[in-house]
């Protein structure tokens, strides 16, 4: 449980996140081919959140300083640990960074064609089910 109440991460180069005090670190460069990438940070805040980290915590986000020794503050305020667990940031070539909601899989993957054909289904899931399940016994009853 960590008794500080501000964490410090580091961002190494675009695809890196570690956490300071205890060496946690995300990397994300297996999306570094694709048309978006996303921020290594929130998923850091998550992984920190399991290992037992208090919520409330402040993060303090630096990198490395290119013209001079040291580190630089990337933001400007230190958000809380469980603000920054609750995000995704996505950066394309169109647009620079952008923050949302953290929608955790399967939701993430589906496309949004399909979240709308879902939303606009009014058959009950469990219903379906029995509905297939019951197809699948007649066919066997009608092979027998």
């Amino acid at each position: 449980m960590q008794t500080s109440n501000t964490i410090t991460i580091e961002l190494v180069g675009s695809f890196v996140a570690r956490h300071v005090e205890s060496g946690t670190t995300v990397d994300m460069s297996s999306r570094k081919n694709r048309r978006t990438t996303k921020s290594a940070i929130p998923p850091l805040c998550r992984e920190l959140l399991n290992h037992g980290h208090d919520p409330e915590t402040r993060v303090h986000v630096i990198r490395k300083a290119l013209d001079r020794d040291g580190f630089i503050p990337v933001f400007v305020r230190n958000r809380a640990l469980s603000t920054w667990a609750g995000l995704d940031c996505i950066e394309s070539d169109r647009h620079g960074p952008r923050f949302g909601k953290h929608r955790p899989l399967p939701d993430a993957v589906m496309t949004k064609k399909a979240r709308s054909v879902i939303g606009t289904t009014n058959d009950d899931p469990e219903n379906c089910r029995e509905k297939i399940a019951l197809t699948a016994s007649e066919r066997t009853q009608v092979a027998a």
